[in-house]
């Protein structure tokens, strides 16, 4: 159940405190608690895609029967599209964070041991 809430709350899938996004569309490179680096390399957030399709897929669900009930063809294409507009700084960041958790979950990157400040050399 955390981890449901961490996504929601679009928080670090290690430590689950950390921000992942500040702005409507830019990220953190890295968690501000546990030091978590987002992206690990280039093109790691192409998986995001897939958790981005099923948000679009999901219009489907609507504009499937309208259509097939005969409602005009302007609220067959305008309320779908009004809805991806809205919904597309949403699907961007929970795709993001949903993938974060899954690649987390599955390849977890190990936390760096805290360096050592007692001066020796």
């Amino acid at each position: 159940m955390g981890e449901i809430v961490s996504v929601l709350k679009q928080r670090c899938p290690r430590c689950r405190e950390g921000k992942v996004f500040h702005g409507l569309w830019s990220m953190y490179e890295k968690c501000s608690v546990c030091g978590l680096v987002y992206q690990r390399e280039y093109g790691y957030f192409y998986g995001a895609m897939y958790a981005s399709y099923a948000f679009g897929f999901l219009t489907t669900f609507y504009w499937l029967p309208m259509l097939l009930l005969g409602v005009s063809p302007i609220w067959v294409i305008g309320l779908p599209t009004v809805q991806l507009i809205v919904q597309a700084p949403l699907a961007f960041r929970y795709s993001r964070v949903i993938w974060l958790h899954i690649d987390h979950r599955f390849d977890p990157l190990p936390q760096e041991p805290a360096s050592s400040t007692n001066g020796a050399g």
